[in-house]
């Protein structure tokens, strides 16, 4: 399946961050709205989405998002999808990021990156799934400060009884 890039409804991040784990990314920026890479994983009946982030720096639980350097035409990282603050989203929480809406420099910057992610899509989702496994377990969660995924999806169940 194909990735794309969502907006999540306020409302529901809000939610999770109270009420399922604090470590859930704040989404309103001033100059663009954090939005997130999925499906990453799908488990026990709950489709996971990570956060797209300038943060850039190899770490356990981020997949690098590459690009050709202009000047050395190297591959360097120009983002990551950072798999520590993936969350479980019903679909009806989401909308489809909508890259028209950006300016000429960013929408290209979009394009690199969602087309990046789809060519490595086994490798993020490979990733995604053994993020899941350290983030079953408290001492890794704590290691890796990775999100609490058992308790997010308790809490993503609960939202949607309340609606």
């Amino acid at each position: 399946m194909t990735l794309k890039f969502y907006e999540v409804d306020s409302e529901y991040i809000k939610y999770l961050k109270e009420n399922g784990d604090e470590k859930i990314p704040n989404i309103e920026y001033k100059k663009h709205k954090k939005f997130f890479c999925g499906i990453v994983l799908t488990i026990n009946n709950f489709n996971y989405f990570a956060p797209v982030s300038s943060y850039n720096k190899k770490v356990h639980t981020s997949f690098l998002i590459m690009d050709k350097d202009k000047e050395t035409k190297k591959l360097k990282a120009i983002s990551s999808l950072r798999f520590s603050f993936m969350f479980p989203c019903p679909i009806e929480y989401l909308s489809q990021k909508d890259f028209s809406k950006e300016d000429e420099k960013y929408r290209n910057l979009l394009r690199k990156e969602l087309r990046y992610c789809n060519k490595n899509r086994e490798k993020i989702k490979k990733l995604a799934n053994e993020v899941y496994k350290l983030g079953l377990k408290e001492e890794t969660r704590k290691k890796f400060n990775i999100c609490d995924f058992k308790k997010l999806e308790e809490t993503c169940f609960r939202y949607i009884n309340d609606k």
